[in-house]
This record gives structure tokens, sequence and C-alpha cells, in this order.
């Protein structure tokens, strides 16, 4: 074989091997130039030929003013270069706004850890591109194509302008911004009227798109406590932000609001009469004489008021039942103690129920109450305890 012809077989062989290294693609939105307000948004791409060990690691990038931009969202690529298929990974990086001016994206590498042809692991590091872009000055001329990015609109609850000292008014603020990018809706400058105090809910953040974000909403609700009365203004709100699609500056204002808050109105005061003191009175009495009566201690005293009753009149039937009723409201061993003690009573107002005596005498058993304790002993079991087991 001829030098030649090895040397070439040698640069065939050396090609395959040089054209399977890693690559590092950088794309970006600055080749047809950017404009003063307008972010600059930069794709890396890390490309291996066989596949990845391990996730690459991307590094924050830098401008030359210091702007510094993250890697964001994460993309999966399958790319064919030359006939073959490659493992690729994508990620995205948004720079602020920037002003007029020339800058340049420092210097970084993207580490990346991949297996070669002989599936043997590999580490490198590959250096980012670099890339010179510039920012043109916007155009101070207004557009009148372009809708507005940012609208702002506010909702009062209640509607009416005549108010009272202790109310609450209730503000709902939306703002909307469009084409958002990296930028964020602005906070409210609020603050609270000479007369009110101001209380803030926190605001909702909402957003539409999710790589590229195409609007935010923000929803805030403050309430006004009207603490004086006379002429109140709700001062005007005034927002101040930069459009990003053309760098100009922008202003936004709601109007004042003018409210006439009344005084507290006093509140009618009616005479209470003698038979509300009474009601009022007597109400707490009942309910206690209605919670006595229909205890124990109140079926025995109404039932033994009844028995005395009885025993003025000197009717044995009608004393023998009222008797009998007052022994009822007793538990078993109270009342057979009872009987114990009123044995001779007793005794002598059966005979004059059903018996032949002619006469009978109320006092005795009248007597025979009064000398009786306020409580009735129980009656004592007296039977032994037999303490053998069953057989």
């Amino acid at each position: 074989m001829s030098p030649a012809r090895i040397l070439y077989l040698v640069l065939a062989l050396a090609l395959p091997a040089s054209a399977a290294e890693p690559l590092l693609r950088l794309q970006s939105n600055a080749e047809n130039g950017l404009s003063s307000g307008q972010a600059l948004e930069l794709e890396l791409q890390v490309l291996v030929p066989s596949y990845f060990l391990a996730a690459p690691q991307f590094p924050t990038l830098q401008l030359d003013a210091g702007n510094q931009a993250t890697p964001g969202a994460s993309l999966n690529l399958s790319p064919r270069i030359d006939g073959q298929s490659w493992a690729g990974i994508q990620r995205s990086y948004r720079f602020a706004p920037l002003p007029p001016g020339d800058y340049q994206l420092h210097a970084g590498e993207v580490r990346v850890r991949y297996a070669d042809s002989q599936r043997q692991p590999r580490e490198l590091a590959l250096p980012v591109p670099a890339l010179r872009f510039s920012v043109s000055a916007a155009s101070s001329a207004p557009s009148d194509t372009l809708a507005p990015q940012l609208r702002l609109t506010e909702r009062y609850t209640p509607a009416r302008t005549d108010l009272q000292v202790g109310d609450v008014l209730l503000r709902r603020l939306r703002i909307e911004l469009d084409e958002a990018g990296s930028l964020l809706p602005p906070a409210l400058p609020l603050s609270a009227p000479p007369g009110t105090r101001l209380y803030r809910s926190p605001p909702q953040l909402d957003q539409q798109g999710e790589r590229v974000i195409q609007r935010y909403t923000r929803e805030e609700e403050v309430r006004y406590l009207l603490l004086e009365s006379g002429e109140l203004e709700i001062p005007a709100l005034t927002l101040q932000w930069r459009d990003t699609r053309n760098g100009q500056l922008q202003q936004l204002s709601l109007p004042a609001r003018r409210l006439q808050v009344a005084p507290l109105a006093a509140v009618a005061r009616h005479p209470v009469s003698i038979w509300q003191h009474l009601a009022l009175l007597l109400a707490p009495m009942l309910l206690i004489g209605n919670a006595l009566a229909c205890s124990d201690h109140g079926r025995r005293w109404w039932r033994r008021r009844r028995l005395h009753r009885c025993l003025r009149a000197g009717t044995p039937r009608a004393a023998l039942q009222a008797l009998q009723s007052w022994l009822d409201c007793f538990p078993a061993d109270q009342q057979a103690w009872l009987r114990r003690h009123l044995h001779s009573p007793i005794g002598a107002l059966q005979a004059a129920c059903y018996g032949e005596a002619a006469e009978w005498q109320p006092d005795a058993l009248r007597l025979a109450l009064q000398t009786l304790p306020r409580r009735p002993a129980p009656a004592t079991c007296s039977s032994a305890v037999d303490w053998r087991l069953n057989p």
C-alpha cells in the first residue's frame, strides 16, 4: 500500500472521531438588533453524539453593565446531524430591558458529562460563544398602533358617595400587563387619607403563559374605615412604568374620589315604663319558682300544704287522700319510716274513714306532722349479710 493511501485511511478514521465531539450552540434575538427597553433573550444548546451521564451545568451569564440572567426553562432535544441522532438539552436566558449602548457577553462555560463512542465517561467544559451587540435608542414619537401595555381599573363598593362614620368602603384595584416578559406589574402607592384607616389585603398575582409570559394580572382589595365626618377625598392614583416594547416611559392615573361622610346617627332611646321594670323583675322569679315547684322538694311542699288545708277543714276522706299523695313523694325507705312515726294518727284517720268511730281529732295528726324532722332518715337494713358462697 502506498504512503498516500495510508495517509488517506488515517484521515478518514480521524474525521468521525473529531466530528463526534459535543457541540454548544448560541441563539439570540440580538441578530436583528435591539431597541431601547427591549430584553436580550438567549438560548444555549448542548449536543452530544451519544447520551448524557449527568445534567449539564449551565452558568449564570452577565453583560458589561452588570445585568445578569440565570438559566430558565429546560428543553430536551434529539436532532439529527450528518444522518446520526444526537442528544441535546436547551436552556433559555432572559435579561432585563436594556438602555441604548454597546454590550458584550462575558465569557462562561458549560460543563457536560457524556459517554463517548466507546461508552466511556468523559467530561468537558464548553466555552460560551462570544456575543457583541448594540441597543439603539427608541423613537421618541409615540406609536398609535400599539395598544396600551398596562391597564388599571378600580371598583368601589358601595358605589354611592354619601356614607356615614363607621362605614367601610371597599376598593378593588386590577392591573393587567401585556407582553410582560420578566417585568412584573408595579406596586400600588396607597396611603390612608385623613379621617380614615386603611386595611390592605395581600395582592393576588396571576399569569397567562408558561415559558413566555403573555399577561400578568394583579388584583388587590383595599378597605377604608371612615372615622370622621365631613368631606373626604381619596387621592388620585398614578403609576409610572417603562413600556418594554418601545422603551418609552408611560404614566397612567386614576381620578380622585370625593365622599361626604355623615356623623354617626344617634340611637333613639324610648323611656321604659314601670310595667316593663316589673316584668324584668318578675320574669326570673317566675322561672325560679317554676323550677322549684317542679322539683321533688317543691312537690312535697305543695302536697303538705294541701294536707294541712284538709286537716283544718276536718274532712277525713280528703285528709286521707292528701296524706297518701304526700307520702308518695318520698322514696320507699323514707315512706316506710314516716308511716312508722305516724302510725297512731294514721290509724285514727283510717278508723274515721272506714270504721265506726263517730269522732275524729285532726289535731293529733297535725301535731305529729309538726314534730317530724325536716328530712326523714332512710330506713336501715337490719338483716345480716350472708357471706356463704352459693353451691
